[in-house]
């Protein structure tokens, strides 16, 4: 092993201060991670290894390892810094029998096999030709953040994210610097520090010490490890954050025990203490609530509270296991009790009525209260009915509920929306309490009516439970099957805190292409829907994403049914079929595409012919291109896709849009349902050319006025649809009217009922975007 940094001297040991000033320097900065930090209006930030380039109003960020595109007024700021730029670097020597050749211009399959302990693998591709090219493949740089390799037996140049090794493979190749030179043990040292592998850097510190215990490294040894040990605890403060973030309170709260090391900054460690004295003095007041709730149960009259005794047993195991998502629900009862101003009876009818319904909609009458808890029953029952007969007769008795007083001018709206209030708040339908307690993988089957049954794995987070909400990510699997896809984005969906949902898409099992068919739509919606029913995720967060095969399908799905999801990843997927007709829907549908500069036609095509031009619009479409990789899969880069998706959310009720489609499959827009095509307007996709030039879609243009309470479509290619509308959209206490290229087809106002929206809400599982009327037009 050299070393490929600059040296003080000749023979390659480094002038002794060099460690020292490294620390001084590090300490000075406040132990901050460095770098050319491009932090993007919507919070996501980019560390560069150099000043960003621009092309007009492109914008483009270098990491070191991908071209990073974006528009120029979607960044806040860029702070400039160099730390990227440095950082020791090692050199291996890795005998070669190729030594010179040319990277191919084209890589559209590779097989890698995990590094070995030399730092090799095997690596096989395809370009051009159709015979794979096989060689072996050797690390032969290694820095903190990128890892260079070279073909041993076959031409190749190539790098990847250091986190992409395994660390352990690193630690092994590390070892190999010569041990009896201190300084190349000392830049081990600060590779280490500098890639924030802490616990690695202390053990090989405490080796150093023992090695040269006759040196004059005692005192820089020591600076060495206060900074050390300081970053690390700044590092675990970070995660303590990151675990709040994802919902996962009791980690948090026990990583918090650990700053409790003398060596640890007299700051972080008051921070970490005050830290866990808010979240004390928060766990008492938890406590206190329950138990003032059990004080004035206690006081009801013996027959009222044996009427209480199941609701109150779930309340007070909220309040218990996930007090954080409840709070908010007590608040009009602990005003109330605050001021002293209702009785006893009257406080514990806004607890509970504010438990089942929000705060909003707490009410100080018992009985009214005991109202919203049938409600609740019945509309579980209702959602968790298959047979028609028992949901009419239990949508007869929701009817039949002494509901609260609305507007006379719109009869029923207030009982719809407390019954949404409701819905929202209500456990998953579907829950089974064995989900919550396994820490596996989770295997579920959907069986439907008019399709074959859906097989989908399910992971969920750390901390789980049914009574918060979640983000949720959508994997489609490469043609390895869904398990593959759960093995590579578990352990980040796991650190965010998202629900993880694989189905298995193919029309065969083993089939390894994506056939753009409404068949493989089905088994992915189907999924979804079966999911949103069973576990508690919030259906403004979803996500899907897919590599290769799966790339192609995550692009083609998420724009055939765009209400479905917050954003789409897109990683070595290609626009084909029906994907280029409908990019127009990237105007509300965000998009990530991440791509090899090797793969074909990732630069002139897929970036020039189709990003690029949605960049320079303000879409909210994003990227990635990587340096000298081809058509992959990018396992070491999932913390970035998630780092993407974390700001974004799903507009539930657009006020205006337009869309096309050419599938039977896809013929749902944000509440406008296609129900008949004209002929000619859809096509199959066995004969639909590549880029879909031979296709003639429906178009769909809605737009809705508050002022006149008007829903305006203009469509072409559809003779029959459904409305679905909701009261952020129209005003249902007031006629309204919706008009089909200049007819109104409708005038009046709607009778409100609760059967179209349970029905819907019991067939799609979306508590995010529940409609209230169904106004069937020709």
């Amino acid at each position: 092993m050299h070393d490929s940094s600059t040296r003080a001297r000749a023979g390659g040991i480094p002038a002794r201060p060099a460690l020292a000033a490294a620390l001084a320097l590090a300490i000075a900065a406040g132990l901050a991670v460095r770098g050319d930090t491009v932090v993007m209006k919507n919070g996501v930030t980019y560390r560069t290894v150099a000043a960003p380039d621009r092309d007009n109003t492109l914008v483009f960020l270098w990491d070191g390892l991908k071209k990073i595109v974006v528009r120029d007024s979607k960044i806040e700021r860029v702070v400039a810094d160099n730390v990227l730029r440095t950082g020791e670097k090692f050199s291996l020597v890795q005998p070669m029998t190729v030594h010179a050749g040319l990277m191919p211009k084209e890589v559209v399959s590779v097989t890698a096999e995990p590094w070995n302990e030399k730092g090799r693998r095997r690596f096989q591709y395809l370009g051009r030709s159709s015979k794979p090219i096989v060689m072996e493949q050797a690390i032969n740089e290694i820095s903190p953040n990128v890892i260079r390799y070279r073909g041993v037996d076959g031409f190749w140049q190539g790098q990847i994210a250091t986190r992409g090794v395994p660390r352990e493979v690193l630690m092994g190749l590390l070892r190999r610097v010569e041990q009896q030179n201190q300084g190349e043990r000392e830049r081990v040292v600060r590779f280490l520090m500098g890639a924030g592998w802490y616990p690695e850097a202390r053990s090989e510190l405490d080796r150093l010490i023992k090695d040269f215990p006759n040196s004059d490294l005692s005192e820089r040894a020591s600076n060495a490890r206060q900074f050390i040990v300081q970053a690390e605890a700044t590092q675990r403060r970070s995660d303590v954050d990151a675990m709040r973030r994802a919902q996962q309170f009791k980690a948090a709260a026990a990583l918090l025990k650990t700053f409790d090391d003398k060596e640890i900054g007299t700051e972080l460690q008051i921070e970490a203490r005050d830290l866990a004295r808010r979240d004390e003095d928060q766990r008492q007041a938890d406590l206190a609530v329950g138990n003032e709730l059990r004080r004035v149960e206690l006081k009801l009259a013996p027959q009222v509270h044996a009427a209480w005794k199941g609701r109150l047993a779930e309340v007070h195991r909220a309040l218990a296991e996930a007090p954080d998502a409840v709070r908010d629900r007590l608040a009009a009862w602990r005003k109330a009790k605050a001021e002293a101003t209702a009785s006893d009876e009257a406080e514990f009818a806004l607890a509970m009525s504010g438990y089942v319904a929000g705060q909003d909609s707490a009410v100080p009458d018992l009985a009214a209260a005991g109202v919203l808890w049938q409600a609740r029953d019945e509309i579980a029952a209702y959602l968790t009915s298959a047979d028609d007969t028992s949901r009419e007769e239990i949508a007869a008795r929701l009817d039949d509920l002494e509901w609260p007083e609305g507007t006379p001018e719109a009869p029923g709206f207030r009982k719809m929306e407390l019954a949404e209030r409701i819905c929202r708040l209500m456990p998953p339908p579907l829950r089974r309490a064995a989900d919550e307690a396994e820490k596996g993988v989770i295997k579920n089957v959907v069986e439907a009516d008019d399709s074959i049954p859906t097989t989908y794995l399910a992971k969920l987070p750390p901390e789980y439970h049914h009574s918060r909400s979640y983000p949720a990510v959508v994997v489609l699997h490469s043609g390895t099957g869904p398990q593959a896809a759960v093995d590579e984005w578990q352990a980040e969906a796991a650190r965010r805190g998202y629900v993880l949902i694989a189905p298995e898409y193919g029309a065969a099992e083993g089939a390894t292409d994506y056939h753009y068919t409404p068949g493989e739509h089905a088994a992915v919606e189907l999924a979804l829907r079966d999911a949103r029913r069973r576990y508690a995720i919030d259906p403004d967060r979803v996500f899907v994403a897919g590599q290769l095969a799966g790339g192609n399908m995550a692009w083609d799905l998420g724009l055939g049914h765009p209400d479905l999801f917050a954003g789409v990843v897109v990683v070595s997927g290609f626009p084909a079929k029906y994907v280029p007709r409908s990019l127009a829907q990237h105007e509300r549908l965000p998009l990530l595409c991440v791509l090899g500069d090797l793969a074909p036609a990732a630069n002139e095509v897929v970036f020039g012919s189709y990003l690029k031009p949605m960049i320079l619009k303000v879409w909210d479409v994003t990227y990635m291109e990587v340096y000298r990789r081809g058509l992959e899969e990018f396992p070491e880069d999932v913390p970035t896709y998630f780092d993407w998706m974390e700001p974004r959310r799903r507009e539930p009720f657009p006020k205006s849009f337009e869309a096309s489609t050419a599938r039977t499959c896809d013929d749902r827009r944000h509440g406008i349902v296609v129900k008949g095509f004209t002929e000619g307007r859809t096509t199959a996709a066995e004969a639909v050319e590549p880029l879909g030039r031979n296709l003639n879609p429906a178009t769909l243009k809605m737009r809705t006025s508050s002022l006149s309470n008007l829903v305006d479509l203009t469509v072409s290619g559809v003779d029959k649809l459904d409305v679905w509308l909701n009261p952020k959209l129209v005003d249902f206490k007031r006629k309204l009217e919706v008009r089909v290229n200049r007819k109104a087809l409708y005038k009046g106002q709607p009778k409100l009922d609760l059967r179209p929206m349970l029905e819907d809400l019991r067939l799609r599982g979306d508590r995010g975007q529940m409609y209230w009327v169904k106004i069937e037009v020709g």
